[in-house]
């Protein structure tokens, strides 16, 4: 079991130069990303790996080679974070969930949801996802977190990276609000203006917040809150690592943080629909290891997407002279199965 005393580093950092870190925390790291034509698909490395032995017959395993980016630096983001933290402080790293889900922000499918849109960033840490929301196209993003020394990073990272004036950094504690927060005063607190505008989001984004039990209980329990509340064009997005363990119980090894993220979501899904994002549909435009433990949710209000599947029906009924009561949505393919 991980205690307090425990330093964690995230693998986006082992490589990371902090001799010449221009803020106050000890590293900066630049995160360049490749414009739509030049981003590799997660599919570029799609082959069978072919195993070969040496001379004394012992299996030689082939390493992945670091992908590099077709023209990178063509768009760049600029963090300040920490290095090898506690683990009530690994907010002020940047982990490769962060990093998928910036991926998926700049895809093709989120432009017209990220357009003029209006973004709730949970337990944002350093504000990467932030950042890159703003360029995605947001018009206003909620940069969220509890802890003050990541608000306060997360602020500077905005300003470094030219969307101050779109990010606004807030405080919110999961466990303490029950749909919207409370109008506030001092650092990072919630005006009226604010909640006003709040109210208005469609979007809401969690990046590597599934590690303690009870965060991930509250995380989701808030989701089943707030996407109702929204209405029925609101989605969110959490990407998580599923982080291996040998685990006594059963003596095997598992990844209980996001087998508890996937209870809690079963747990809501009269509140709650979730599905996986199949990483090979999300174009890599980030430098990272996007490593087959990396998982990207869509989760939406049950009633949302109640709606949304009435009226995918309504509109292939209209186009088609066969009923269609009855039949059910397959995901991925090109029309509606019926159901036998």
């Amino acid at each position: 079991m991980s205690t307090d005393a425990d330093l964690h580093l995230s693998d986006v950092h082992l490589r990371a130069d902090c001799s010449d870190a221009g803020c106050d925390l000890p590293c900066e790291t630049v995160f360049p990303f490749a414009e739509a034509a030049d981003a590799a698909s997660s599919s570029d490395d799609a082959h069978e790996p072919t195993a070969a032995v040496d001379e004394d017959g012992d299996l030689l395993c082939a390493r992945r080679k670091r992908r590099k980016l077709a023209t990178p630096g063509r768009g760049r983001l600029r963090i300040c974070h920490a290095l090898a933290t506690p683990l009530s402080d690994v907010g002020l790293q940047v982990w490769r969930g962060a990093l998928l889900l910036c991926d998926h922000l700049f895809a093709r499918e989120s432009a017209q949801l990220l357009d003029g849109a209006v973004v709730l960033d949970l337990g944002a840490g350093c504000g990467l996802t932030s950042a890159a929301a703003c360029l995605a196209g947001a018009r206003a993003v909620f940069c969220t977190d509890a802890h003050t020394a990541s608000l306060r990073n997360s602020a500077n990272n905005a300003d470094a990276n030219g969307v101050g004036g779109l990010v606004r950094v807030r405080r919110l504690d999961w466990s303490a609000v029950d749909v919207w927060p409370s109008p506030s005063e001092g650092e990072f607190g919630w005006s009226s203006s604010d909640l006003q505008a709040l109210r208005g989001a469609t979007v809401l984004l969690a990046a590597d917040c599934v590690y303690d039990d009870g965060m991930t209980s509250a995380l989701v329990a808030l989701m089943s809150r707030v996407l109702p509340a929204l209405g029925p064009s609101a989605v969110a997005f959490v990407s998580l690592e599923r982080r291996v363990n040998f685990c006594l119980e059963g003596m095997c090894a598992r990844a209980p943080a996001a087998e508890h993220f996937h209870r809690e979501l079963e747990a809501q899904r009269g509140l709650l629909v979730g599905s996986l994002v199949a990483p090979d549909g999300v174009p890599q435009r980030f430098e990272y290891e996007r490593a087959p433990t990396l998982e990207l949710w869509r989760v939406r209000a049950a009633c949302a997407s109640a709606e949304q599947g009435a009226s995918e029906r309504r509109v292939r009924s209209e186009n088609s002279a066969e009923p269609v009561s009855g039949d059910i949505l397959v995901r991925g393919a090109s029309s509606l199965t019926p159901r036998s």
